[in-house]
């Protein structure tokens, strides 16, 4: 170490950079930070811890705007939730020391929350006079149809007797038109019974009682039931069964029902042509189903059809209405008794080549 002629150390140059450039360099951009920069030339220590406690201010200053935006957008985030499991009603606290992106953020948030609240309301509101209108529609539908269908029943039941009376008194021509009135009698007596039917599915009066069923022999009697209109319209009834299981625990005459208006419906149109009634078993995703499947060689169905000949009053078309006749009902209701037996009905059908139609039901 040098002395001076005195024997004393020389005094420091306060103003000399640091010898390591890296630590100058960093002295003058915390004193770049300091209030008056300029002390830098004279005393860089001092202004770096000026320039320390001003960055030591600042990041306190910005942990409490951290501290404070993380509890914003908090609310901002389980207020969103809250809407996405469908509660409108909570909203975002605006407050002025807020950050204004986030208060634009939660402004337009509750903005949103009242208008889907009050669409909520106003289709709950909607939804419960639906309700209450297709419970009216049901009710009124169900006392119509049987207020209709008593006087009916008489009207059957005295032609029948006007029937018996004419052929004991040799009067057979007159049989004729008894005949006529039997006949449209009872057609509007069916077309009453799927009116009642459907009002019954639609109120959820409809009970079902499972028990087994012995599918050769209901199948049979369906084919049995079915002869003569099937003969009458000059087709051809085949049945094939294949089950070596044939006890379905199910509700028979629900079964019945919802076969009767397929086979019914194949017959209607299907002229001179032939239809198959068969029945085998399907095992799907481990569970064993029976299909009973109803193929025809009928008019068919068009495509576009396909996705909504179930649905109510709903016919192939209009010309197939006006021609063929029928309220579109049938096919309507066996869809909703499949349900209500815990199974399922399905449609594959080619234009003037004919539909099959499969009912398919678990058998455990």
């Amino acid at each position: 170490m040098t002395t001076n002629s005195s024997g004393n150390r020389p005094a420091r140059d306060a103003a000399r950079e640091p010898s390591d450039p890296r630590i100058a360099a960093l002295l003058r951009d915390v004193a770049a930070l300091a209030p008056d920069a300029g002390a830098f030339a004279s005393d860089p220590r001092a202004a770096a811890e000026t320039a320390l406690h001003v960055v030591a201010a600042e990041l306190s200053a910005l942990r409490a705007y951290r501290e404070r935006t993380e509890r914003q957008m908090e609310e901002l985030f389980n207020t969103v939730i809250s809407y996405a499991a469908l509660d409108y009603d909570r909203r975002v606290p605006v407050h002025d020391d807020n950050d204004e992106i986030i208060n634009a953020m939660a402004i337009g948030l509750n903005m949103m929350g009242e208008e889907l609240s009050h669409t909520m309301k106003a289709l709950v509101a909607a939804r419960d006079e639906a309700l209450a209108a297709s419970r009216a529609k049901s009710a009124f539908l169900a006392n119509i149809s049987h207020e209709l269908r008593t006087p009916l029943n008489a009207i059957i039941g005295y032609a029948e007797i006007i029937r018996e009376d004419l052929v004991d008194a040799g009067q057979d021509a007159l049989t004729i038109d008894v005949d006529r009135l039997q006949v449209a009698s009872r057609h509007l007596l069916n077309l009453i019974q799927d009116v009642l039917d459907l009002a019954r599915i639609e109120a959820g009066r409809v009970d079902v009682r499972p028990e087994p069923v012995d599918l050769h022999v209901l199948l049979h009697e369906l084919q049995t039931t079915m002869s003569p209109s099937v003969k009458e319209a000059g087709n051809v009834l085949d049945m094939h069964v294949d089950l070596p299981r044939p006890l379905l625990h199910t509700d028979p005459l629900r079964l019945q029902q919802i076969l009767l208006n397929i086979l019914g419906n194949a017959n209607k149109f299907t002229v001179d042509g032939r239809i198959t009634l068969s029945a085998g078993e399907h095992l799907e995703h481990g569970r064993l189903f029976v299909d009973i499947t109803v193929a025809d060689t009928g008019i068919g169905i068009p495509t576009h059809m396909l996705e909504t000949i179930f649905d109510a009053f709903t016919q192939v078309d209009d010309t197939a209405t006006r021609r063929f006749g029928g309220t579109g009902l049938g096919l309507a209701i066996s869809r909703r008794l499949c349900d209500l037996l815990g199974g399922t009905i399905s449609v594959t059908s080619e234009l003037r080549r004919g539909s099959t139609f499969r009912v398919r039901l678990p058998l455990e």
